[in-house]
């Protein structure tokens, strides 16, 4: 993978978009399943907050045991979703987009891309805050064969 292209995925995930939508930013609490095991991981997310419109939502999301045994991982996910309102407080945000996961400590690292699919639903408590919980299916592709794995996190929301 170019180092260049990783870069612009990175800063389209940390720099805020300039649309007339509202943005809803999360930090991301959740455990990730691979192998018949399960991981915690630790995210934010950048996603559409209101209901009827389309647009970008950016997750990423790092995994602190990883950290404690010297290395980076991380789960980078670039989807398009729609908000679909439940209820005047209540979205539901269906998505589908390209996802990578790389890591890297000692010796080297890797990555491999794949996409994913998933669905979240944004609970409003006020105008400005509000709590996310998300499922996401990742299949990634990489060394001649496929790695499924899903995740589920809940995070809470502030909106701008």
């Amino acid at each position: 993978m170019h180092r260049s292209a990783l870069l612009l995925v990175v800063a389209a995930a940390v720099i805020p978009a300039r649309a007339s939508a509202q943005t809803a930013y999360s930090i991301d609490f959740g455990a990730i399943t691979a192998f018949d095991d399960a991981a915690v991981l630790i995210g934010f997310r950048a996603a559409p907050a209101l209901a009827n419109k389309a647009g970008a939502d950016i997750s990423l999301a790092i995994f602190p045991e990883a950290l404690i045994h010297g290395l980076l991982l991380f789960v980078l996910d670039a989807d398009v979703t729609y908000g679909a309102p439940l209820s005047e407080q209540v979205t539901l945000f269906p998505r589908f987009g390209g996802s990578i996961i790389a890591g890297g400590g000692g010796g080297g690292g890797g990555a491999a891309g794949g996409y994913n699919v998933g669905v979240g639903v944004l609970a409003r408590a006020s105008p400005t805050l509000g709590a996310r919980i998300d499922y996401t299916h990742h299949r990634m592709v990489g060394g001649g064969g496929t790695l499924p794995f899903s995740s589920i996190t809940i995070g809470f929301v502030w909106m701008h």
